[in-house]
């Protein structure tokens, strides 16, 4: 007997070691032109820039970035999804 399981979100949103915190807390506070650029692509792997600046954000600046693309897992771009919908984003 085999089990087939799903790919975890972590292992989807990285291609690097390491992940993101919790986008409710860096979200709320990510400039706006982060924020659209985030937005035209959600499923587009993070520059260096905006992945630096949710770390700053998360009081993690001391840690190492991830080496890699990091990318945001599907709960993010559920989260993005619903904020869009809720603050009417254009």
């Amino acid at each position: 007997m085999s089990t087939v399981m799903e790919a975890s979100d972590s292992d989807e949103r990285r291609s690097g070691s390491g992940s993101l915190p919790s986008i409710g807390i860096w979200w709320p506070m990510l400039e706006s032109p982060l924020q659209r650029e985030i937005l035209e692509n959600p499923s587009a792997p993070l520059r260096t820039l905006v992945v630096r600046r949710i770390y700053e954000l998360c009081d993690l600046d001391g840690h190492p970035l991830p080496r890699g693309g990091m990318r945001l897992g599907s709960n993010e771009r559920a989260y993005l999804a619903g904020w869009v919908h809720a603050t009417h984003w254009s």
